[in-house]
């Protein structure tokens, strides 16, 4: 092709054709012009579409992570939660407000209560994303929630969790097994008696309902910020698979 305008150039030029000869040498530099912009254009495409297959590639996977956390991690513990709290909030009344529970029912409630649900929360897929460039969410207000769940929200609850773990550890398991029998079927009266009067325990129950409950609420919070994310998710790959 560049031999075949070479040649029209030459004879142009031979032939005295000069006038010709510069429309000719302007349109071919149109021409060479407008072939850089068609290029550079199919080149951006390529690469815009190469960027909005890794988008959805990360966007499923923090998809994915969202939607494992949310079937395996807060659905479970929240019912296991909710269950536990009832029991606890038994215990507490009985010690605070000296509210009358059944011999049995007061074993029952301190069975249930023992040992704890901790949230183990996926992050490898919003990691990858961090490593690839979070940037490479479009979409603003989506960024800055999936930003706002594992870079807030999440330590939250995990910071919660150990805090309750070192509580249930150190000072309300110990206390617990010094003074319960759990293999026993019923308590004695004297027994029940010496655990009613027991100021420590009560006040492990105490602190230990309280925060049960400060981590209940923020774990339930934080179920329906990821549902909505979840949802977010969806409409903007539907909007990039457009």
């Amino acid at each position: 092709m560049i031999k075949f305008f070479r040649q029209i150039r030459q004879r142009l030029l031979s032939e005295g054709k000069t006038e010709k000869y510069l429309k000719y040498a302007i349109g071919e530099i149109v021409l060479v012009v407008i072939g850089i912009l068609i290029a550079l254009s199919i080149n951006n495409w390529n690469e815009e579409r190469k960027q909005r297959q890794k988008e959805m590639i990360n966007l499923i996977a923090i998809k994915g992570d969202l939607e494992n956390d949310l079937n395996i991690e807060f659905i479970p513990g929240i019912n296991v939660y909710a269950e536990k709290n009832k029991a606890l909030r038994h215990l507490n009344e009985f010690y605070v407000n000296k509210k009358t529970v059944p011999k049995d029912s007061l074993l029952k409630y301190f069975r249930n209560n023992y040992g704890e649900w901790y949230f183990i929360l996926n992050k490898g897929a919003f990691e990858n994303l961090k490593s690839t460039g979070i940037d490479i969410i479009s979409n603003d207000s989506l960024r800055n929630k999936i930003i706002s769940i594992y870079g807030n929200d999440y330590p939250e609850i995990e910071n919660r969790d150990n805090v309750i773990k070192q509580f249930f550890d150190n000072e309300f398991s110990p206390l617990l097994f010094d003074n319960i029998n759990f293999s026993d079927s019923t308590l004695s009266q004297n027994h029940f008696n010496y655990l009613k009067d027991n100021k420590q325990i009560g006040n492990r129950i105490m602190r230990h309902y309280f925060l049960r409950i400060w981590l209940f609420t923020r774990v339930n919070e934080i179920k329906s910020k990821v549902e909505l994310l979840i949802s977010d998710i969806d409409k903007e790959l539907e909007e990039l698979n457009k």
